[in-house]
């Protein structure tokens, strides 16, 4: 179809609003629960501002979960541990022996070994996966997803504590609880070029159909994490979602996909600045932008994605990682 191009990378720079979420607790002191806060430096303020924020590390975990029932529910291929969500992926399979790597002179076959995986499950493939072998090399693979930490913007983001009694059969618990609101900023990259595709021996190990079942459940999982960011004290402080905005920027050629925080008021103007001038320099058509102004917005930008976009892939070797 003509309107179809392919995706070397994606990026999401976004500005959102939550409201009242504990989403993300770095635990307690005493009875008070303790929010992660992020020091953030901005150029007309020399004085670092302690801010609200969720970190990466939970982002990525909300969108594995996501993905990972996206897999199951679309029939996409998964390793035992994959199907299991467990935290080891292909590392599960292995250790149950019903994986056997392949090995060359008693050494693991990195090119042979990150075949199978790659043909065997989803979660590996695109979460990536680390499996340290007694004497050999470690098989590895970085993921094809790489998440910011989720901040709020100075002075626009708030954090209260409020009291709480847990009753029981006799005495109370009193605790404290801290509660959050505000504008954050968000940015996420993806490297559609690298799904399916294996650096030791610079091919793809799956089929282009494959390849493209993957993407559209990774950009799935992207939709439902900003729709349903799991996390801390959600049965009582489901998060109040408001406002989404920001811009997705595809780039189709070898070139990355330009990200800007909205930590910058300006981003959006930057990112279609950056864009313009990729264009010039690498080709009409280098980078595409999906701007949106709601979360309604966001999802048919995804939904257009989905149905226009297709993993690049090339036959030239890409670096090993």
């Amino acid at each position: 179809m003509s309107n179809q191009f392919p995706a070397y990378s994606i990026s999401v720079s976004g500005l959102l609003a939550w409201q009242l979420h504990a989403l993300n607790n770095e635990g307690t002191e005493g009875n008070q629960s303790l929010t992660r806060r992020y020091y953030i430096v901005q150029k007309e303020d020399p004085e670092p501002q302690f801010v609200n924020g969720i970190s990466g590390d939970m982002l990525k975990h909300i969108q594995a979960e996501h993905l990972h029932r996206i897999a199951l529910e679309d029939g996409l291929n998964l390793s035992e541990g994959g199907k299991k969500f467990h935290p080891d992926r292909i590392g599960y399979d292995i250790d149950k022996k019903s994986l056997e790597i392949a090995s060359n002179k008693k050494e693991v076959d990195l090119a042979a070994s990150t075949q199978q995986v790659l043909e065997r499950c989803t979660m590996s493939d695109l979460e990536g996966f680390m499996v340290t072998v007694r004497g050999s090399k470690t098989l590895k693979r970085e993921s094809a997803i790489e998440f910011g930490a989720i901040v709020g913007i100075p002075t626009l983001v708030k954090t209260q504590s409020y009291f709480h009694a847990k009753y029981g059969t006799e005495n109370p618990t009193p605790y404290n609880v801290q509660v959050s609101s505000g504008l954050y900023a968000t940015v996420l990259n993806i490297e559609a070029f690298r799904i399916g595709y294996n650096p030791h021996n610079f091919e793809y190990a799956i089929t282009p159909e494959e390849r493209k079942k993957r993407l559209d459940a990774l950009l799935k999982s992207v939709l439902y994490t900003y729709l349903q960011p799991n996390g801390a004290k959600r049965n009582t402080n489901l998060p109040h979602p408001s406002t989404f905005e920001g811009v997705i920027a595809v780039s189709t050629r070898r070139c990355p996909a330009p990200i800007l925080s909205p930590l910058d008021e300006g981003y959006r103007r930057q990112i279609e600045g950056i864009s313009e001038s990729l264009n010039r320099i690498n080709g009409e058509g280098t980078i595409r932008l999906f701007p949106f102004e709601t979360m309604a917005e966001f999802t048919q930008q995804i939904e257009t994605l989905i149905t226009q976009v297709q993993p690049w892939e090339s036959d030239a070797a890409e670096a090993i990682e």
